[in-house]
């Protein structure tokens, strides 16, 4: 069982907060990201916003897509519209723009 499982829903927000704000600061850091822990960071975030209870997700998906949004363009920048953590950020937009 995955830790996030067992912790509070405020201290899942906050960690699902605090988790993709770092990723966001981390890529404008460029020349210096380290490519390699992208995929798990990204699945991190994913796992833990879908984990939140509903009601607070529902509070929160707003900003949660406006920062997506950016990590989604810095990755553009950086790798192009193709490599896969840019195209795993898309799938995780339209995850919740269906209403996943």
């Amino acid at each position: 069982m995955e830790k996030w499982f067992s912790l509070s829903p405020n201290r899942l927000v906050f960690d699902v907060a605090s988790r993709l704000g770092s990723l966001e600061g981390y890529l404008y850091a460029e020349e210096k990201v380290e490519k390699s822990y992208l995929s798990g960071w990204l699945k991190n975030i994913d796992a833990e916003f879908k984990n939140v209870p509903s009601e607070l997700r529902n509070d929160i998906t707003e900003d949660y897509l406006a920062i997506l949004g950016k990590v989604h363009a810095l990755l553009a920048k950086l790798y192009g519209d193709q490599d896969a953590h840019t195209v795993e950020v898309s799938r995780m937009i339209a995850d919740q723009d269906r209403g996943s």
